[in-house]
C-alpha cells in the first residue's frame, strides 16, 4: 500500500511540476516572453490570447505570465530562464530573439511556440536545433513590397535604389536583406544597406543612405529599428525620401505603405497551435506555420499628398489608413 502511495504522490510531483497547472491555482500556466516594446508584437499577444480563448482556454481556466525584455539582451536571456524555471504548460515566445532565448533555456523540457519569427531556420537562430519547439512565422512579401515599392514611385523602367537600414544581430533581418538583395536584377532594384548594432547608430546610418542616393528608405520588422522608426521618418521627411514599411502599424505612423501582415490573426492562429499542445499534440508534430493569405496593402493618404505622389492604380482598392 505504501508503494502504491508513492506512485501516486510520484505521479502528482509530476503532473505538478511539467506545468499542466499550477497546482495552488487550478489554471494552466502558460509563460509569454515579448522582445520589444511596438504595436505589432502587442497584437501577437492579444491574437494569442484571442485563439486560445476560441478554443476554450480563457481567464477563467488560463494564467499567463508575461515579460516583455525591451530589447535588452541581458534582461531577455534572463526572463527566459525564470520562465522556463517555473515550468509552464507552454513557453511563447514573441519575436526571434525572445522565442531563441525560450528555446535555449526550455532544451526540449518545456514545450515552446515562436510567433513573430522572420525565418525559423535562419542561420543563427533555427529553431530546428530544438526539440519541442514550433510556431508560426511573420515573413515578409518581399517580391511584393519592391513591386509595391515601384508603383508609388512611379519610375517606369528607370531602376529604383531602395536603402534599408537593419540591426546586424537580428538573424531574421540579416535573412531579408538577403532575400532584397537576390531580386535586385529580377526586378531592376538596387539594395543599399546600412548595418547597425545600436539604436544610437541609425541617425548615421539613415544620413548615409540618404548621401547614397536612394530614392526610397525601406523598413523590415527590425526590432531595434522599429522602435527608433520616428528617427528614419524625421530624416526622410527632410530630405522629401519615401519611407516603405512592413506593418500597418509603421504606416499609421507616417511610413508612406506597406504590404502588411495582419499580426492579431498571426497570434490568434498560433494560439491555435498552443491548444493543440495543451490538448496532447507534440510541438515537434506541428509544422512552422506561414501565412500565404494574411496580407494586405496598406497607405498613408497624408504622406502620399505630402510627397506629391499619386495612388497607383493597381493599389486603387489599398486601405487607407487615415481614412
Amino acid at each position: 500500500m505504501k508503494k502504491i502511495f508513492a506512485l501516486l504522490a510520484a505521479l502528482l510531483l509530476a503532473f505538478c511540476t511539467v506545468g499542466m497547472t499550477a497546482c495552488g491555482s487550478g489554471k494552466i500556466q502558460i509563460a509569454v516572453l515579448q522582445y520589444a516594446e511596438h504595436g505589432s508584437l502587442d497584437n501577437c499577444y492579444r491574437g494569442v490570447q484571442e485563439g486560445l480563448a476560441a478554443r476554450g482556454y480563457d481567464e477563467s481556466n488560463v494564467q499567463y505570465t508575461f515579460y516583455n525584455a525591451k530589447s535588452r539582451d541581458a534582461d531577455n536571456t534572463t526572463y527566459a530562464q525564470t520562465l522556463i524555471n517555473s515550468m509552464p504548460a507552454v513557453a511563447v515566445g514573441i519575436a526571434t530573439p525572445s522565442a531563441y532565448a525560450l528555446a535555449n533555456a526550455a532544451r526540449g523540457e518545456v514545450p515552446v511556440v515562436f510567433t513573430a519569427v522572420s525565418d525559423p531556420t535562419a542561420e543563427g537562430a533555427n529553431f530546428q536545433n530544438f526539440r519541442n519547439v514550433t510556431g508560426s512565422s511573420d515573413k515578409l512579401p518581399v517580391e511584393n513590397q519592391i513591386d509595391l515599392i515601384k508603383a508609388f514611385l512611379n519610375k517606369g523602367e528607370e531602376p529604383v535604389k531602395i536603402g534599408i537600414v537593419y540591426t546586424l544581430t537580428e538573424a531574421n533581418s540579416v535573412s531579408n536583406i538577403a532575400e532584397f538583395e537576390a531580386l535586385e536584377e529580377e526586378k531592376n532594384v538596387e539594395i543599399v544597406t546600412q548595418g547597425v548594432n545600436r539604436d544610437v547608430d541609425i541617425t548615421a546610418a539613415v544620413d548615409a543612405l540618404i548621401a547614397e542616393g536612394v530614392d526610397c528608405l525601406n523598413n523590415l520588422t527590425d526590432n531595434t529599428v522599429v522602435q527608433n522608426l520616428s528617427v528614419l521618418l524625421d530624416k526622410a521627411e527632410s530630405a522629401s525620401i519615401p519611407v516603405f514599411g512592413s506593418e500597418i502599424e509603421q504606416v499609421e505612423k507616417g511610413c508612406l505603405a506597406s504590404c502588411s501582415l495582419d499580426y492579431v490573426e498571426l497570434g490568434r492562429k498560433t494560439g491555435d497551435m498552443i491548444a493543440d499542445i495543451l490538448e496532447g499534440k507534440s510541438a515537434d508534430g506541428i509544422p512552422y506555420l506561414y501565412l500565404t493569405d494574411g496580407y494586405t496593402v496598406d497607405y498613408n493618404s497624408d504622406v502620399l499628398s505630402a510627397l506629391e505622389l499619386t495612388l497607383p492604380a493597381a493599389y486603387a482598392d489599398a486601405n487607407d489608413v487615415k481614412a
